[in-house]
Formats: structure tokens, C-alpha cells, sequence
């Protein structure tokens, strides 16, 4: 009868061991996901920072919008100037 209860004994050591061993690959799964999704969190986060950073070094270039809109002012102003010039020009080639 001994013989028959090491066995059992054996047996449910075994089974634990079969349990536990496939709960640890499923934690060792799913932990391995998890650090690839932090991985790609982290490297969009740092996309992110460097695209701020871009995006304020731009506004700090850009023209300020009264300027802007004093040079379209000056632009759209040219024809007539350059009209103006052609036609004091005509009489002095004469």
C-alpha cells in the first residue's frame, strides 16, 4: 500500500509541477507583450517630444502676423508701383 500512495504522490508532484510550469510560460508570455508595448510607448513619447520640440524651433521662426501681413501689403502694392515707374519712364525716353 505504500508503494501505491509514493505513486499518487508522485503523480500530484508532478501535475503541480506541469501546472506551474505552464502558468510561468503564460507570465513569461504576457510579460514579454507588455515590455514590447512599453517599448513602442516609449519610442512614441519620444517621437512626440522630438515633433514639440520641432514644432516650437518653427514658431519661433516664423514672421510675426503683422509683419506678414505688411510684406502681402507691400506685395500686392508692386504692380501698381512697377505700372507708376513704366509710366514716368515713357516720357524720358523721349
Amino acid at each position: 500500500m505504500k508503494s501505491h500512495s509514493s505513486f499518487g504522490f508522485v503523480v500530484i508532484v508532478v501535475i503541480l509541477m506541469i501546472g506551474g510550469g505552464v502558468g510561468l510560460a503564460a507570465q513569461w508570455r504576457q510579460t514579454m507583450m507588455l515590455r514590447v508595448e512599453l517599448e513602442d510607448a516609449r519610442a512614441t513619447t519620444d517621437e512626440l517630444k522630438r515633433l514639440q520640440a520641432e514644432n516650437q524651433r518653427l514658431r519661433r521662426q516664423q514672421i510675426a502676423p503683422m509683419a506678414l501681413e505688411a510684406l502681402r501689403a507691400d506685395h500686392a502694392a508692386l504692380p501698381q508701383l512697377r505700372a507708376q515707374v513704366e509710366a514716368l519712364n515713357k516720357p524720358a525716353a523721349r
